[in-house]
């Protein structure tokens, strides 16, 4: 439910920091991603670069050309259509105040998005949080390459047993059928393995000298409670919030608080992305200088994993791709602003990237293409990055710092779902390891350390 949340009342717009390791690089990283550009005037450059990024990577229907301006005058917001027409801008940066607003907004986004709500720019905002990140960086000792480098790590989903993966409709559950290839039954609840990549990953990187934070604990939402938890302490307060701003309707506001909601109902349209957005917020909070989102994935046209297939693919997403509709608030245009300025997108899709390889060389699973799901033509934009997708979720576009939201292995391939299905504590599921061990190489090949 795309416009169920929102982020005043969940105030997740934090300060973030960019991906600082990529900084220095960003012209050659720009060659690279995008058109080489003629020897032209700086505003010139400026207007063709800032078009054919809002084209190429976030306006995924091409729908969104009344919201914003690119221009000899800069680049500009509109709230409507009709404030385009009459030249209302909700906000408006001039090229020659690009450079301090860029350093501005990939470093104190909380920052920027109150100035944003004054309508223009005036001044850089000191940056001390990134000065000291530098310094711990500069000072790392040898055994402790990552040593001040905060990570966010997000375990996707909740489960710790089968019974939530229902819950959340993340639970296959596959009959033995030796004739077909499957020597036993197989039961799998994405949030377990999930959070056993997490904890995998979190040890190793931590050893390497990194600060790292989960979003969540083991079995629990980012709230720190389980679902039956906050369905008795806040569903309530979450349900009149909701309807105060008019997110839903009264009829949903009765239906809910009633005897007869049914879990299912109220975990798919109050409370996934009410934990999505606290998500958001905490890793915004810890100020990261990249954020890991680890997810498994399935074959969409598997419908109930009931039974096995056979493709097997990894692919990863990025910011961006932004539909017709996904403009209607102050906050997502904020958003849409961000991910056009800042370094961002381009950090996330170069981290993205290299996880991938990783992916492919640790896992022997090749990406996915733009038509190996529905999802990714329909839903999504291709980067420079083969398997690398611009997709405009919850997270990819509230996170505050560059990030890899990766889909590793298909959990309902006939091979995988074997191996995945070892081991009841899944931190010694040897497929787990390796994916673990596939995003941590992926984490040092985008550092450049060993």
């Amino acid at each position: 439910m795309a416009s169920l949340i929102s982020l005043n009342l969940i105030q997740i717009l934090t300060s973030s920091q960019t991906s600082f390791m990529k900084n220095a690089f960003l012209f050659l990283f720009v060659v690279a991603t995008f058109p080489a550009f003629s020897q032209v005037s700086a505003t010139e450059t400026n207007i063709q670069y800032y078009t054919e990024k809002a084209e190429k990577y976030l306006d995924k229907q091409k729908a969104l050309s009344s919201y914003y301006s690119i221009d000899k005058y800069g680049i500009k917001i509109f709230a409507t259509a009709n404030d385009k027409k009459i030249n209302n801008p909700e906000f408006a940066i001039e090229w020659s105040r690009l450079g301090d607003f860029k350093s501005d907004l990939n470093n104190s986004p909380a920052e920027i998005f109150k100035i944003y709500k004054t309508r223009s720019y005036t001044f850089p905002i000191p940056d001390i949080a990134v000065k000291k990140q530098y310094m711990s960086i500069l000072n790392k000792p040898e055994d402790k390459p990552l040593a001040g480098l905060s990570i966010a790590i997000d375990p996707g989903h909740i489960a710790h047993d089968l019974a939530t993966g229902d819950l959340e409709k993340k639970h296959l559950k596959f009959k033995k059928d030796p004739l077909h290839g499957l020597s036993d039954s197989v039961e799998l609840a994405e949030g377990m393995l999930t959070y056993a990549t997490a904890t995998l990953l979190k040890q190793k990187l931590e050893a390497k000298g990194a600060q790292i934070m989960l979003t969540r604990p083991e079995g629990f939402s980012a709230f720190g409670k389980t679902f039956p938890q906050w369905k008795k302490d806040d569903m309530k307060n979450a349900v009149d919030s909701l309807f105060k701003i008019g997110e839903i309707s009264a009829s949903q506001k009765k239906y809910f608080l009633s005897a007869q909601a049914k879990d299912n109902d109220i975990f798919r349209v109050l409370f996934r992305d009410l934990d999505l957005a606290k998500r958001a917020e905490l890793i915004n909070k810890f100020h990261p200088a990249f954020t890991i989102i680890i997810h498994f994935n399935v074959d969409e046209t598997n419908l109930g994993w009931t039974h096995p297939t056979k493709k097997d693919l990894n692919m990863a997403f990025v910011g961006g791709a932004f539909m017709k509709g996904d403009l209607s608030s102050q906050e997502k245009r904020f958003e849409f602003l961000r991910l056009l300025i800042s370094n961002q997108l381009e950090n996330s899709v170069s981290l993205s990237s290299s996880v991938l390889d990783a992916f492919t060389k640790v896992l022997n699973v090749p990406v996915a293409g733009e038509h190996d799901a529905t999802y990714i033509p329909e839903s999504c934009l291709k980067t420079s990055k083969e398997g690398v997708y611009c997709r405009n979720l919850q997270l990819t576009r509230y996170i505050h710092s560059a990030l890899v939201y990766g889909e590793t292995l298909y959990q309902d391939n006939i091979k995988e779902s074997q191996l995945l299905n070892k081991e009841t504590d899944k931190t010694k599921n040897e497929r787990i390891q390796q994916v673990a061990e596939a995003y941590y190489q992926g984490i040092l090949n985008y550092m450049q350390v060993k």
